[in-house]
């Protein structure tokens, strides 16, 4: 897909891209194999694999022998990255993943005791025993360290005998799970089914829905949705909830493209390519000499290692710290109804307390713990979604719509947010919560609806114009409330109970209730919008400090209805043209009736450019249709002058000149419109 992309717009540094395809099969002697047969037999210049961190390591010994730089997406062992200069990873290691959860289960669940039942030698092993290890340090005790090889998860028997070890372990005891994706279904049926329903704690390999997936049939025969993975809490890059515009968009072309949604992994491995695509052309690369080349895409790389020198991924911006590991902040994911969505309290560590706006306050709270000497704010998540009803009243003059909608909250049983503090920034009028239309509460979580009715702003773009697209946007927030003290999170789940109200995904209904235009395309995303201020600090070098809004937006992309408006604006323009054209076979010498037409198309052509911009506000720059209007003011005004000219000349018996005026003129009108209206496609109509 990301080669695909690049590729349509013209390649990196004006060469395609090509994708070769391996398979190591998570096998460690055949990634070996391959990284060979790459680094010496093709002019590859970079690897984007593995997954089985078992296999990165034996390729990255070849990838560092050879000089080939590769990125990972999903091999979390520390040794995939941790010796070898060659080898970058887009998600934290299982240590760092494991010593955070420890964190959460502390100071998150209040954890006394956990269970430890981890695959021998596995990047889950790593995380698990990471976890035990700073648990212990932490004084949480630990009942049981269970491990087994990676083949006893296809033994039932064996499973079965973990699963009776731990059969009375009491209950309130987090399970750490330490097993890769292709084991976890497995240990999750054997342990649920004879422990029942318990928390448990797992690393970056279950965070996906591919997870629960796996039981979708056994649990709509036996089961309520989401019995084998409900309570499962992991450590989860790329959560779709709580992700920003860029990853949405790509969500919603990836939809289009496969016809399913991104796991996180799909996210990292896009941006991964893209990544390699940026370094190519950031040193303008071409691949006429691959081994210097390479070395190139590794400096490259390398040198992004700080926030300074950062650059945009789909999931955040991208830099590493010397271990070659992406220095991105550890999401949390809960999984409820056998869907994945962020925990309902994220762990955000702070560098600098001075920048946290409010933290003094959040530190009487209770909301500031210590962890390993860093400083981490529990900041509570509020899960938001719109239902849309109605678009109308599209006034691109006034630079306003009107909206009907039902926006819906989810807070954790217990916590409260006061309706009051809800706000929609671009609201011109309207837009208020007011009564509640539903409430419900249902495994832990409490869904409270409104209906809202508003006008907004919008900010219209014209330049296609009449081929315009308009994009409708309403964002939320929620007053005095910044990144610390609350994350808004986009419920993508179905609340409690189903049915329309509370519902975010998106009907196949359009919600543009306007005849003049179409909807094209509707997205729902969260963002984040940077504010800075002095907070009233006056002493010199104290800086501007920023603060960070969460927001939810809905946003509907509509077009024009461009055949009614070229009926009502393009057919009187196209009447105009065949008058001039006409006039020009009307004899020299009849000057009157030609000069009549002339001035009648001119001034037709200039009452029907006011129309038009009276139905558009000011705008300072030339729009696509303005051209048009001045292509055919310049066709009336050379037709004027060819009249008097031909009537001079025919005056002066010159038969030739006034034949040659007047079929100039008529090719003047028919090319200079054809090259008009390539030129305004080409410049402005055309773009998509």
């Amino acid at each position: 897909m990301a080669a695909d992309e690049v590729n349509a717009a013209g390649g990196v540094n004006r060469h395609l891209i090509q994708v070769n395809i391996y398979d190591d099969e998570d096998k460690p002697a055949q990634a070996r194999d391959l990284a060979q047969q790459i680094a010496t037999k093709t002019s590859a210049l970079a690897v984007l694999g593995q997954v089985a961190s078992s296999a990165a390591v034996a390729a990255g010994e070849v990838y560092k022998e050879q000089g080939l730089p590769a990125i990972t997406g999903a091999a979390s062992e520390s040794r995939v990255t941790s010796d070898n200069e060659w080898f970058f990873r887009l998600i934290p290691d299982a240590t760092g993943q494991g010593r955070f959860l420890a964190d959460y289960a502390r100071y998150r669940f209040g954890a006394h005791q956990i269970i430890v039942v981890r695959e021998n030698g596995t990047a889950g092993d790593e995380f698990a025993t990471a976890f035990r290890d700073h648990a212990k340090s932490e004084g949480i005790r630990v009942n049981a360290d269970v491990e087994f090889l990676p083949a006893d998860a296809r033994d039932p028997a064996t499973l079965a005998a973990i699963a009776g070890k731990l059969a009375h372990v009491p209950k309130g005891t987090i399970v750490v799970l330490g097993t890769q994706y292709a084991e976890t279904p497995a240990v999750l049926r054997a342990l649920r089914d004879k422990l029942g329903p318990f928390q448990s704690m797992g690393y970056s390999s279950m965070a996906t829905e591919g997870i629960s997936a796996q039981f979708v049939t056994e649990e709509n025969e036996r089961h309520a949705p989401g019995y084998y993975t409900d309570g499962l809490t992991v450590a989860a890059p790329q959560l779709g909830d709580i992700a920003e515009y860029a990853q949405t968009v790509f969500a919603a072309r990836f939809r289009d493209r496969y016809g399913a949604e991104p796991n996180p992994e799909a996210v990292r491995w896009y941006e991964g390519a893209r990544l390699i695509f940026q370094a190519m052309k950031g040193d303008g690369i071409t691949g006429s000499e691959p081994k210097a080349d390479r070395r190139r895409i590794r400096d490259w790389l390398a040198g992004l290692n700080g926030p300074a020198v950062a650059v945009a991924g789909t999931g955040g911006p991208i830099y590493f710290d010397k271990d070659r590991n992406v220095q991105r902040g550890i999401s949390v994911g809960l999984f409820y109804e056998g869907r994945l969505i962020s925990a309902p309290v994220q762990f955000l560590p702070v560098s600098d307390p001075l920048q946290v706006p409010g933290y003094d306050r959040l530190l009487a709270d209770g909301m500031v713990i210590d962890a390993d000497g860093v400083k981490i704010v529990k900041t509570p998540v509020v899960y938001a979604g719109f239902d849309l009803n109605s678009l109308d009243n599209i006034d691109v003059r006034a630079g306003t719509f009107s909206a009907d909608f039902f926006l819906w909250l989810r807070t954790l049983d217990g916590e409260t947010l006061d309706p009051h503090e809800v706000e929609f920034p671009t609201a011109h009028s309207g837009a208020q919560l007011g009564q509640e239309v539903m409430r419900r509460s249902r495994g832990g979580f409490t869904t409270v609806t409104y209906h809202v009715k508003g006008v907004f702003h919008a900010e219209y773009e014209f330049t296609r114009f009449p081929f315009d697209r308009q994009v409708l946007r309403i964002p939320m927030q929620v007053r005095n409330k910044n990144s610390y003290s609350m994350i808004l999170a986009y419920g993508h789940i179905r609340p409690v109970g189903g049915g329309a109200l509370g519902t975010s995904t998106p009907s196949h209904r359009s919600p543009v209730a306007s005849r003049l235009w179409r909807m094209r395309d509707q997205i729902f995303y969260r963002d984040v919008v940077a504010l800075q201020s002095s907070f009233g600090e006056q002493e010199a070098g104290s800086g501007r400090l920023g603060v960070e809004i969460n927001r939810i937006n809905a946003q509907v992309t509509v077009e024009r209805d461009v055949l009614g408006f070229g009926v009502k604006n393009f057919l009187p323009l196209l009447c105009i043209l065949v008058a001039v054209l006409v006039g020009y076979a009307i004899a020299a010498d009849v000057i009157n009736p030609r000069v009549s037409i002339g001035v009648t198309a001119l001034l037709t052509t200039s009452v029907l450019y006011q129309k038009m911009a009276s139905d558009l506000p000011s705008v300072t720059y030339v729009i696509g249709i303005d051209y048009v209007f001045f292509a055919f003011f310049a066709f009336c005004v050379a037709y004027l002058g060819v009249t008097v000219m031909s009537y001079e000349t025919h005056k002066a018996k010159l038969v030739k000149p006034t034949k040659h005026l007047n079929l100039g003129g008529v090719l003047f009108t028919t090319v200079g419109l054809l090259l008009t209206l390539v030129f305004v496609w080409v410049t402005y109509w055309g773009r998509a």
